[in-house]
Parts: structure tokens; C-alpha cells; sequence
């Protein structure tokens, strides 16, 4: 079995960007062995730097496991918040779901490890960082819901359910980046947006 290369670390940073560098260290080492692999000591390790460096960036475990997700949060609601249109909402609404969808999806490819700890969460994942997620979840979809009303009346799609149809684009959309976190090959983002647009076609002309 090949071994993978080991990440290399600069050892001489600033402050801050040391505690990039060791958040991005417990980022790999979670994507790789689930939470339980991210202690203090084996961050250290895989920075190559003594473990008081460590403890002095982020007091302890908790405190580094808090910032690492603040920080994949925010990268995820970034890539999300680019993919939607801005009010007001103006052109063909089939057209702006599918580049969203492209958008979130080759966000996803770009950064695997990011969207991985929110939608794929490791073994040992804490109570509190899938409540944090959860939070953000309604946060997002109350996003969604005045834009389901701006289109589905411009697809003919007047009564339907505004709410639940966000429920639905936002569990759509999270399937298809765990698709693309497990299943590149298979399910790149452009077959997943083609399909949705697909999809959103032939629901339009049923109703």
C-alpha cells in the first residue's frame, strides 16, 4: 500500500499565519483519521513544531476544534453566498439554479476537506459542531425561501410550496456535493447541474 507524502510546513511564520497552518494540519488530520486523530500532540506532529506552540494558539483541544470550524464554516457559506443571485432577482430562474449549482459544486471539488468535515462529518464528530452546522442550515435556507418565491411564479409554479421547496433545492444540493465528494468521477458538477436544470424543466411543463 503507498504511503501518502507527508505535508510540508514552513517553520519559521507570524502568529497568524502559524494558526493557519495548524488549522490546516487538523483539518487533513480529520479528513484522514476522523475527529479522535486531531489531538493537540498529533497536530504538532504533523506541523513538525512542539506541542506548546499548539496550546499557545488555541489554549486547548476545544478551542482548536472551535476555530477550525468557524473557519471551513465560513468558507463554505463564502462559496455558497457567491453562488446565489443577489436581490433584486432578475433573469430566467432555471438558468440561475443551475450555475448555483455549478458554483456550490466546483466550490466543493476545489476544497474536498472543507465540505467534507460539514457534510460528510467524521467518526467522534462533537455534539456541538453539528449543532453549529444545523445553524447555519436554517440560516441558508432562509436564504432560499423569498427566492423560491420570486421564481416559481415565473415558471409557472405559483402555488407551490415556498418552504418546503427550499427544504428540497437545499437537501438536493447537499446530496449532489456528497455525490461529489465521494463519486468525482462519476458525478462531476456539470452532470449534476444539467440534471437539475433537467429536472426543474420537466416539473415546469407537468405544472
Amino acid at each position: 500500500m503507498a504511503v501518502a507524502p507527508r505535508r510540508k510546513y514552513s517553520p519559521r511564520l507570524p502568529r497568524e499565519e502559524r494558526r493557519e497552518q495548524l488549522l490546516d494540519a487538523a483539518l487533513a488530520l480529520i479528513a484522514e483519521h476522523g475527529y479522535g486523530g486531531a489531538s493537540m500532540e498529533a497536530v504538532a506532529r504533523e506541523a513538525d513544531i512542539s506541542k506548546t506552540v499548539v496550546y499557545d494558539a488555541f489554549g486547548d483541544r476545544h478551542g482548536m476544534l472551535k476555530a477550525l470550524l468557524e473557519r471551513e464554516q465560513e468558507r463554505v457559506l463564502t462559496a455558497i453566498a457567491a453562488a446565489m443571485p443577489t436581490p433584486p432577482l432578475s433573469g430566467d430562474p432555471a438558468e440561475l439554479l443551475k450555475a448555483g449549482f455549478t458554483a456550490v459544486l466546483e466550490a466543493v471539488r476545489d476544497n474536498p476537506d472543507t465540505w467534507r468535515l460539514i457534510l460528510l462529518p467524521a467518526d467522534g464528530t462533537p455534539r456541538a459542531v453539528r449543532a453549529e452546522v444545523d445553524r447555519h442550515r436554517t440560516r441558508i435556507l432562509h436564504q432560499l425561501e423569498p427566492m423560491v418565491a420570486w421564481g416559481a411564479p415565473r415558471l409557472g409554479l405559483g402555488e407551490l410550496d415556498h418552504e418546503l421547496a427550499a427544504e428540497t433545492i437545499l437537501a438536493l444540493v447537499e446530496n449532489a456535493a456528497r455525490l461529489t465528494l465521494t463519486q468525482p468521477r462519476k458525478y462531476p458538477p456539470e452532470r449534476i447541474a444539467r440534471f437539475s436544470s433537467d429536472l426543474l424543466a420537466t416539473l415546469t411543463a407537468s405544472g
